[in-house]
């Protein structure tokens, strides 16, 4: 029989040292961003893990969701400083969509992008059996759902107010 070895402890040390700077760096972040009420600065937090997320996975739904968020945090850097405008509920011309189990109100590209980043990070809880990537989804949804409430509250509130129903 073949005795198979256990991760070595050096191996462990290099992620668990990435996520816990990855998370005193976005808790920072976040905090400076609710006091300087910048959303820039909350998605400058959220970058990095989100990269180092879409490293990290390796399943192929689970790689596609990673790599989803990276996308998400850059398109919503692009929406806050205005590159991108574009309200859905007037292209749609309806209020809400279906999207992955959930009834999402449609509005600004910039309250539509974190809610999607939010949901995907969600799926990723989920989905990934690793810690450090499970520990990198969390921060993901936090700081997601931190970007919501900076970028329009009144609309994070009326959403969670909402999903009650459903």
């Amino acid at each position: 029989m073949q005795k198979v070895d256990s991760p070595k402890i050096e191996d462990r040390r290099i992620p668990l040292t990435i996520c816990l700077v990855l998370t005193v760096f976005t808790l920072t972040t976040i905090i400076l961003g609710f006091y300087l009420k910048n959303p820039l600065i909350i998605i400058i937090g959220i970058f990095p893990a989100a990269i180092y997320e879409a490293i990290r996975t390796e399943g192929y739904y689970t790689k596609a969701g990673s790599i989803a968020v990276m996308v998400l945090v850059i398109l919503e850097i692009l929406a806050i400083k205005g590159i991108i405008k574009l309200n859905l509920a007037n292209l749609l011309g309806q209020g809400e969509v279906y999207f992955s189990g959930y009834f999402l109100p449609l509005g600004e590209l910039t309250f539509i992008f974190p809610i999607v980043a939010a949901i995907i990070s969600l799926v990723l809880i989920r989905r990934t059996y690793g810690i450090y990537t499970k520990w990198l989804s969390v921060l993901l949804l936090s700081s997601s759902l931190c970007l919501l409430y900076l970028v329009n509250k009144e609309s994070l509130f009326e959403l969670l107010r909402y999903q009650r129903y459903y």
